[in-house]
């Protein structure tokens, strides 16, 4: 019960890796708060299994590229929690796009998605989360050096940015609040598992040197690190099972 008596927000926990978080923070005893845009069923669904479980959890729904609705978010779980120690900004999504289908609405779209939504959050809970919380972010592999890829060009100079954005926040709120990130590969989500051929996801497995996708529940075993250990702060944990040392 790592994180017994403690207040924990995944942002995009409906389904996924945020939903896997979720499921490993109320194990370990976390008040746990997931945030939905428009997976409400699916939230309904895993509030269902966790407190079937045992776990206490609550949703709120919120579209997190509004300032006005993050603002909203966090003065909620202020008046009816009172205070929180945990923010994982996981929220984001992939667009594919051609680099000459790109417009400003495309761009804008990844940034607000993925960049700004965890951007804003941090901002309206580090009041809440001072003066020993943590902040842990969804970068991605895509956002390191030398490891985009062609199609999603707005997706990973967003993750880029969320790997700026963790190291400088942690220098900014210092010693206080320790922020990180961790950047996932393949990960066997739902989402991956139902939109991509399988023919691309073998060739994908065949070139990871661990050859198989990252696990939900191992992974979810770094965010929990991450939430609990204050000697890391602007620290980036890449779990992609080796596939970032090929430099593809």
């Amino acid at each position: 019960m790592k994180l017994k008596g403690k207040t924990a927000l995944v942002t995009g926990g409906s389904s996924g890796i945020g939903a896997e978080i979720a499921r490993r923070f109320a194990a370990e005893g976390a008040r746990t708060i997931i945030t939905c845009h428009t997976n409400r069923n699916q939230a309904e669904a895993l509030e269902k299994e966790i407190r079937a479980c045992g776990g206490s959890i609550c949703c709120f729904q919120a579209d997190l590229t509004k300032e006005q609705e993050i603002r909203g978010l966090f003065e909620t779980v202020r008046e009816q929690l009172g205070t929180l120690d945990i923010l994982v900004n996981n929220a984001g999504r992939t667009f594919p796009v051609a680099f000459d289908d790109l417009t400003e609405e495309s761009i804008r779209r990844d940034m607000d998605v993925n960049l700004l939504s965890a951007m804003l959050c941090a901002k309206y809970a580090a009041p809440l989360l001072r003066p020993r919380g943590f902040i842990v972010n969804t970068a991605s592999i895509r956002g390191l050096y030398g490891a985009g890829r062609p199609g999603i060009m707005g997706y990973c100079a967003a993750k880029a940015g969320v790997i700026s954005f963790t190291r400088n926040l942690a220098l900014e709120l210092a010693p206080e609040i320790c922020v990180n990130a961790v950047a996932p590969g393949f990960a066997m989500t739902e989402y991956l598992d139902q939109s991509t051929e399988e023919s691309l996801k073998e060739n994908w497995k065949r070139n990871i040197p661990m050859e198989e996708f990252v696990d939900l529940k191992e992974l979810a075993e770094v965010y929990l690190l991450l939430s609990t250990c204050r000697a890391m702060t602007g620290t980036v944990i890449t779990v992609d099972g080796g596939y970032s040392i090929l430099n593809r």
